[in-house]
């Protein structure tokens, strides 16, 4: 996607001239569903639809809106857009040619899946409405608490993110920093107190798939991974903080359980509020049966051996936030064709066979911010990362990833399960490809939302007790 496509204008002015439509548009994203499911006459869509309308998801969706100033649908309205472009309009190889706008709306790393003719080819998009995207309740209410009280946060060049009180925020408090971000460093943080979303997350089980440049399933994997946030918490017991956690954001854990060769890797990961503190990174070899404490570098390894993801890419991004290595650029805004969280209900992509290929996929239009991260001394495998990230939730829609070279080596694309009754999400799917060596990991979570009350429980971060899980 060309930068110069995208309209920079002051976010204040932005908000103001918006918010004298925005009561007309709120609820725009329900009633252009609900006319397209008709026009589809899809079972999936209809459950779609009866989600996004429950009036417990449109009161909520609603005071986000007023939080932020606009939605999703507000800022469509207001853009001047292709007559082309709007629900049902269905793009593949043959066509793509009569839409020369596309290039404007779609990332060069997907408009070269729409028309490749061999790997991992896309073989055909079609466009559905907007939605409207959000987080849970409790952040809502802490975050227009934090606006109404004047309270202030921090970015420090050291990588901090304080507190007007001068704590760190993500560690004492559960307020969204920078709700309308004026530079890079605060896009980051604001993307980065994003989290996952979710109090408590459990995938039983992750799926990955390994394809080869033939389009052929070279290998499977499977495990169970876990999730936490620490402090600020609002929607699972216990509420505030869990105890003992001091300075502690969140954690992360992780158990194969296939293939057999890799069964019984376990991995605990803890991330520290303090800039200056490496993360507590521990992973459990069984065929040593000896636990290897990583330090941060070891992040940028392959979470294990044949899969494109690293352990810096948990999450989608899961680097932690350094000035003095990184530079952190807002470089542009606009919109973006990416696939809608629709996982709660159903996977808006249609994968081949064998799953290295995809015959269908929906996306939608989104806004979105584009975050570039530079390297400023060398030292990481990437010289830079693009992350286009969601004007709504706070979350991205797309990141690019960029060797040493300044050649594009992984991208990665996902599908949120999001409950939009709850703003609380999970993921369904993501792909994460590598256009240099023809490989890409697929991955298909099944989120544990049964037992997302209870789990995970703290022995999971402990690696002593997680080498153990069965």
């Amino acid at each position: 996607m060309k930068q110069t496509t995208f309209r920079m204008a002051a976010m204040g002015a932005l908000v103001s001239a918006l918010s004298l439509t925005m009561a007309n548009a709120e609820e725009k994203w329900v009633e252009d569903w609900k006319a397209y499911a008709a026009q589809t006459g899809e079972q999936k869509h209809a459950e779609w639809v009866k989600l996004i309308s429950d009036p417990e998801a449109v009161k909520l969706a609603k005071e986000w809106a007023e939080l932020r100033g606009y939605t999703a649908s507000s800022l469509v309205a207001k853009a001047d857009l292709p007559a082309d472009l709007k629900p049902g309009l269905v793009i593949n190889k043959d066509n793509i040619s009569q839409y020369p706008w596309l290039k404007d709306y779609m990332p060069k790393a997907i408009m070269d899946r729409l028309q490749s003719g061999d790997w991992f080819q896309w073989k055909e998009i079609v466009i559905v409405p907007t939605n409207s995207y959000y987080m849970q309740r409790g952040v809502m209410e802490e975050t227009r608490e934090a606006v109404k009280e004047g309270r202030t946060f921090t970015a420090t060049p050291e990588g901090n993110l304080l507190t007007g009180e001068g704590k760190h925020a993500l560690a004492t408090q559960g307020a969204l920093p920078f709700i309308h971000p004026k530079n890079g460093l605060e896009l980051n943080w604001q993307f980065v107190a994003h989290g996952v979303s979710i109090d408590n997350l459990a995938f039983k089980p992750v799926k990955f798939d390994v394809c080869d440049s033939s389009n052929n399933l070279e290998r499977e994997y499977e495990g169970a991974l876990w999730w936490q946030k620490f402090h600020g918490r609002k929607d699972y017991p216990p509420y505030g903080s869990v105890p003992n956690t001091e300075n502690i954001v969140e954690g992360g854990g992780m158990y194969f359980l296939k293939p057999f060769d890799v069964r019984g890797l376990a991995a605990v990961r803890l991330r520290y509020a303090e800039a200056d503190r490496d993360d507590d990174f521990r992973v459990f070899i069984p065929g040593l049966r000896r636990t290897r404490v990583l330090a941060g570098s070891d992040g940028q390894d392959p979470m294990a051996a044949g899969l494109e993801i690293t352990w810096d890419e948990w999450r989608g991004y899961w680097l932690k936030t350094d000035p003095k290595s990184f530079e952190y650029n807002l470089v542009g805004e606009g919109f973006i064709l990416a696939q809608p969280e629709t996982g709660h209900v159903y996977d808006p992509a249609t994968r081949s066979e064998n799953g290295c290929q995809m015959d269908r996929v929906e996306l939608e239009l989104r806004p979105v911010w584009i975050l570039e991260i530079d390297d400023k001394e060398g030292n990481y495998q990437y010289s830079k990362r693009r992350i286009y990230i969601d004007k709504e939730n706070y979350y991205l829609q797309h990141e690019e990833m960029y060797d040493r070279r300044g050649n594009l080596w992984r991208v990665w694309d996902d599908v949120r399960d999001f409950d939009p009754k709850t703003g609380q999400a999970m993921w369904k799917t993501v792909v994460e490809w590598n256009p240099i060596s023809n490989r890409l990991t697929h991955l298909d979570m099944t989120s544990s939302w049964g037992t997302v009350d209870e789990e995970p429980s703290s022995a999971i971060f402990d690696i002593d007790h997680l080498r153990d899980y069965r």
